[in-house]
């Protein structure tokens, strides 16, 4: 997790001052726009109280993947109540497998960074959690889960 959040830090150029709101708008290839499901947690951190996850998945359309946008947060960054934010993009994915012999639905999130994916496993309809790339969850005591913050709409 760490490593992950060190490319993170090392590849995003772009700060936010404002993170109190989070608006998305997604524009499919035909350009009609789209609104979608967004979801957010406070994620563990090796140096820090957490990172704060905002992650827009905009609608597949057509049965086609689309787009994300991820905003992280990351808590007492620079000192107390002193947070640093990056935004990052890139192409969702819906994708099933097979794990421990039962099947699991996950979204990968491939970054425009080009870093390596990130997965989340579907929980339930109103939650997904951070898991490596078999799909596995973090060895922990902690959760790594973020929660749906916004129904969808049209």
């Amino acid at each position: 997790m760490a490593c992950v959040v060190a490319s993170f830090m090392a590849c995003q150029s772009k700060p936010q001052n404002n993170v109190d709101e989070v608006a998305v708008i997604a524009t499919d290839s035909a350009g009609v726009m789209d609104i979608s499901e967004i979801y957010q947690g406070t994620l563990p951190a090796a140096d820090g109280p957490g990172i704060n996850y905002i992650l827009t998945l905009n609608e597949e359309i057509s049965g086609k993947d689309t787009l994300f946008s991820l905003d992280m947060i990351f808590l007492d960054a620079e000192g107390p109540d002193k947070h640093t934010s990056f935004t990052t993009k890139g192409k969702q994915q819906h994708i099933q497998k097979t794990v421990n012999k039962k099947p699991r639905k996950a979204v990968k999130l491939t970054l425009e960074t080009g870093n390596a994916p990130m997965y989340f496993v579907v929980v339930n309809d109103t939650t997904l959690r951070m898991v490596n790339d078999s799909l596995m969850e973090i060895t922990t005591d902690q959760r790594y889960d973020i929660i749906r913050v916004d129904d969808k709409k049209k």
